[in-house]
C-alpha cells in the first residue's frame, strides 16, 4: 500500500529564478520622452524619463508566468494599489518585490530620511493595497537601463534595480506610509 503524502504548500513551490521578478505588469504606463506608454510597448533604445533625466532603454526581459503554477504561491501574486494610496492616479498592479519610494516631511519625521525604498510587499493590507489573484496568465515586462535608476510608473515612483536609496526594516515603512497617508500624504509627484 502507498503511503499518501501529505499535502505541503512548499510541495507546489519552485526555485527563485521561477518567482514574481521585479517588473511591471502589462497595462502599467510608463513616463517617456513622449508621454506615458504602455511597458509592453517599449523597445529597446526608447527614452524613458527617469530621475536622472531621459534614459535610453538598455535591455528588456519578458516573462510569463502561468496562472496554474501561481494557484499555490501566493507570495508571487501582484499587489493591487488602489487610486491615490501611491500618489497615483489610476489603480495599478506591481510585482511582489517591486520597490516603491516613499518621500515628504512625514517620512522625515517617521523614519528620521528624506526619501525611503521599500517593496510594495511591505504595505500590503494598509490603504487598500492587496495581493489580488491572478485570473489570468501574468506577463511582465523588466526594463534595464545598464544601471539603477528611478522610473515613473503610473505617477508612482519606482526603482529598476538597487539604487542608492535607503532601504528600512518593514515596520518602519508600514509607520511612515500609514503615517503619510493621514497626513494626506502622497500626493501624485512626477519625474518632471
Amino acid at each position: 500500500m502507498v503511503k499518501p503524502v501529505p499535502f505541503k504548500r512548499s510541495t507546489f513551490a519552485t526555485g527563485p529564478d521561477d518567482h514574481a521578478p521585479c517588473a511591471f505588469l502589462i497595462g502599467t504606463r510608463v513616463a517617456t520622452s513622449d508621454g506615458m506608454r504602455n511597458v509592453e510597448m517599449l523597445e529597446v533604445g526608447e527614452l524613458v524619463d527617469t530621475t536622472v533625466g531621459p534614459l535610453k532603454i538598455a535591455q528588456i526581459e519578458r516573462k510569463i508566468m502561468r496562472r496554474a503554477d501561481l494557484i499555490y504561491r501566493r507570495d508571487d501574486w501582484p499587489v493591487r494599489v488602489p487610486v491615490g494610496s501611491l500618489g497615483n492616479p489610476g489603480p495599478l498592479r506591481l510585482s511582489p518585490p517591486q520597490r516603491v519610494l516613499l518621500d515628504g516631511p512625514t517620512v522625515e519625521r517617521v523614519a528620521g530620511m528624506a526619501e525611503i525604498s521599500v517593496g510594495i510587499r511591505d504595505l500590503v493590507g494598509l490603504r487598500g493595497l492587496i495581493v489580488e489573484r491572478p485570473i489570468a496568465d501574468l506577463h511582465y515586462t523588466t526594463l534595464d537601463f545598464g544601471r539603477p535608476v528611478v522610473v515613473e510608473a503610473e505617477g508612482v515612483a519606482c526603482e529598476i534595480q538597487a539604487s542608492d536609496v535607503p532601504v528600512v526594516e518593514r515596520e518602519m515603512a508600514r509607520a511612515a506610509f500609514t503615517a503619510m497617508n493621514a497626513e494626506g500624504e502622497p500626493r501624485l509627484r512626477t519625474l518632471r
